[in-house]
């Protein structure tokens, strides 16, 4: 195996290529950093300048779906002739190196655990400014994935540790599949195919809903099955506060991508807004997977939603969204997380 994972234009070849990446053994420091934080390492001078500009662009792109702007990333940065060993346990690395005469041509390579455990280092090279900004246009969004994943990974690592006992429990009873959700989660309501569990926090509230309906097709992934579902399922099932009101899909801004699982399988995914109808105002942000299983005749939508009102919500919904992969079958009675470093998304549609 190489030592670092080569990011290429084709889908096929950054599937084929993304297990490549060398393991490190667990006798060094842990990755400093909160959740969604990163450090961006260039040349001085294009640091300060348009490309150093180009890049924070690219890293802090506007999360879609939530209520308010919340950026992919809290962007730190560092010149490169100031990077030294106290800055190489960050969490999150994007290092620049440019250089006309080494360089011929792009390139995008990751590495986990350069430096320090639950690390994710991608190093781009370029030889020009011209190059770097093709590559932001043509790389940016998977260069931002890789970032995610990464995120995702981590939560999901304390996920697979520390979890609700009772939520796997409730799990197993109505649909054979086991789930790892975070210990908050303490209230639970059971119905025919239906399983909703909450924090029941009075702020940062998470809840997570499991429910199988019918398979009748690969029409079933796609965002405008998704949404028809969600509002009949969950409409019927979480109720307002009043007795007019049930939850509904907002339905201006929702995204749809379909992510690409290491085993070859294909999950629909949507984000979006939530709100209660009638006289209850209550709204925020979810995620939703469908899981379809022809061999069954179900379809599985597991889906996270969270109410904080007036404050950032990124990270609730990135938290909830890792325990989301941890839904598998019965037989696979351990949650490993490690697949998450191989997802793949599509573009939005």
């Amino acid at each position: 195996m190489t030592k670092y994972t080569h990011l290429l234009v084709s889908l096929l070849a950054l599937i084929a290529l993304g297990s490549g990446c060398q393991k490190k053994n667990n006798t060094f420091m842990s990755a400093a950093g909160s959740p969604g934080e990163m450090l961006l390492v260039m040349d001085g001078d294009w640091l300060k300048g348009p490309q150093g500009d180009l890049i924070k662009e690219m890293l802090q792109a506007e999360v879609p779906a939530l209520p308010q702007v919340e950026h992919w990333m809290r962007v730190q940065t560092v010149a490169e002739a100031d990077f030294g060993d106290f800055l190489r346990n960050t969490r999150n690395i994007l290092i620049v190196k440019a250089n006309k005469d080494t360089y011929t041509h792009n390139s995008v390579k990751y590495a986990y655990d350069e430096w320090a455990q639950g690390q994710l280092l991608i190093i781009v090279q370029t030889p020009s400014a011209d190059s770097l900004k093709a590559l932001v246009a043509n790389e940016g969004d998977k260069i931002r994935h890789l970032l995610l994943r990464h995120e995702l990974f981590r939560y999901a690592e304390v996920w697979s540790k520390d979890f609700s006992t009772k939520a796997d429990e409730y799990c197993m009873e109505l649909f054979k599949h086991h789930i790892n959700v975070p210990q908050d989660i303490l209230s639970y309501k059971k119905g025919r195919d239906f399983l909703w569990m909450s924090n029941n926090a009075y702020e940062k509230r998470s809840d997570l809903v499991v429910y199988a309906l019918p398979y009748r097709g690969k029409e079933d992934l796609t965002s405008q099955a998704m949404r028809i579902r969600r509002d009949s399922v969950l409409g019927a099932n979480i109720p307002g506060a009043t007795p007019d009101s049930k939850m509904v899909t907002i339905p201006e801004g929702v995204s749809h991508q379909y992510i690409q699982m290491p085993d070859g399988s294909y999950r629909g995914v949507i984000h979006g807004l939530w709100e209660t109808s009638g006289a209850s105002a209550m709204a925020g942000p979810f995620v939703m997977h469908a899981i379809a299983c022809p061999e069954e005749g179900k379809v599985y939508y597991i889906e996270g939603f969270v109410y904080y009102p007036n404050e950032n919500k990124r990270e609730l919904i990135r938290r909830i969204e890792a325990a989301l992969f941890s839904f598998r079958p019965a037989q696979e009675t351990e949650f490993d997380p490690e697949p998450i470093k191989r997802l793949w998304w599509s573009d939005i549609h």
